[in-house]
């Protein structure tokens, strides 16, 4: 197939991760293992995810639906565009204040890490939305 194979693991759940130089070649190696297995092996290509960012302190009127419409028509310094900001869920902190995380392109996230947002009557500040998971 004449494939550069940068690395092979096997996975705990029984799959293997095979991990290719170029798209071409990841391409080319899904192909011949579609012709040769037929349905008994299954090939998935990673893809890519948009980032997340977390507003602080929403104000109760604003929810998921509504949220990139008010931050567009509150913020035209901004530039933004329809589909810059997908609203994703709100979360209530132990101090009784809304969350909203949003998931964003790479461009608007360079945007927005550097500005404050207004939310209705409010100035809203945001940052990366990481989740940390204890293991222990």
């Amino acid at each position: 197939m004449k494939v550069g194979v940068k690395s092979f693991k096997s996975l705990k759940d029984g799959r293997v991760l095979i991990e290719t130089g170029t798209s071409e070649e990841a391409n080319l190696l899904s192909s011949s293992n579609r012709d040769k297995c037929g349905n008994d092996l299954e090939v998935t290509a990673s893809k890519l995810r948009n980032p997340r960012m977390v507003i602080y302190n929403v104000p109760q009127e604003i929810n998921v639906e509504n949220l990139e419409k008010i931050i567009m028509t509150q913020n035209p310094e901004l530039g933004l565009i329809q589909g810059d900001i997908e609203a994703k869920f709100t979360y209530r902190t132990k101090r009784e204040r809304t969350n909203m995380v949003i998931e964003v392109c790479s461009g608007t996230r360079k945007l927005l890490l550097h500005t404050k947002l207004k939310l209705g009557w409010l100035i809203c500040s945001m940052n990366d939305y990481l989740v940390a998971r204890c293991f222990k």
